[in-house]
């Protein structure tokens, strides 16, 4: 696959000696004018100071790389539609950890900021097992219809975000998923992803933010970002929940992401 170094100089840059290059999903990408996109996320990377962090992320094998844009596109969309600044890259977060990224209107107001990729293949592999022979084809093959439980999906990216997540500032995760069917794409997506659902003898714990078991996350979010074929445009789909029994300290203020739906409960 040959990247227009013009065109996309960027692009081009990481794609060099990349472990990616060759790989189906990203020629198809290139080449339906998702280099655009890309073009413009890594701009954006470098301009806000975050290259160094992810440049051999950038090139290395394709998962690795998927997760690294999913990452910057959310860091993206908070910049560039809902006018925050990136304050840090990789914060320290609970322990040893760290997040993605401080983001504020201003140095004094961060917000702690994870994302999270459930993928497709996990997925699979959790309904159907590690041996399943849909793992050995493309994510995509013909016109697929899937039954899917995207709870599973959102518990283990709530469980996983949790630990990282200090418990003096605001606490965000952000899901930018790559499943089969998006969290986006569900009919009724609050009910869907179960974050609220009541304990219940199906259910005995119940969802995530039906108890404070995850106190010291403030909200999760959920975004897609969907592009046009020939490429025309760019759409960001953001939702955002909030945890009815989160910290005070950890709550999400209510300036973020204005204009995009926001829920503290089912349906509300």
């Amino acid at each position: 696959m040959v990247i227009d170094r013009f065109r996309y100089p960027w692009l081009h840059t990481v794609s060099q000696s990349a472990d990616w290059l060759g790989t189906d999903e990203f020629h198809h990408v290139v080449a339906v004018g998702g280099g655009e996109l890309w073009e413009t996320w890594l701009d954006f990377v470098a301009v806000n100071g975050g290259w160094s962090q992810y440049e051999s992320r950038l090139k290395g094998p394709k998962d690795q790389c998927t997760i690294a844009f999913h990452e910057i596109a959310v860091a993206h969309f908070f910049v560039a539609k809902c006018r925050m600044s990136i304050l840090q890259w990789q914060p320290p977060g609970a322990g040893r950890t760290r997040g993605e990224f401080l983001m504020g209107r201003d140095s004094h107001h961060p917000i702690f900021t994870e994302v999270k990729s459930p993928r497709w293949e996990a997925e699979i592999a959790r309904a159907h097992g590690q041996d399943h022979p849909r793992l050995q084809m493309p994510k995509y093959v013909g016109v697929e219809t899937r039954s899917t439980n995207p709870w599973a999906s959102v518990e283990y990216a709530v469980e996983k975000a949790h630990r990282q997540m200090p418990e003096n500032m605001p606490t965000l995760l952000v899901i930018k998923d790559d499943l089969i069917v998006s969290l986006a794409d569900w009919a009724a997506v609050v009910e869907d992803i179960g974050l609220y659902t009541p304990k219940s003898g199906l259910k005995p714990e119940g969802g995530p933010f039906a108890d404070n078991r995850y106190e010291r996350l403030g909200a999760v979010g959920v975004l897609k970002v969907d592009v046009d074929t020939p490429f025309q445009g760019v759409r960001y789909r953001f939702t955002l929940f909030e945890n009815p029994y989160a910290l005070a300290a950890v709550v999400v203020p209510s300036g973020i992401a204005t204009g995009y739906p926001r829920y503290n409960s089912p349906g509300r």
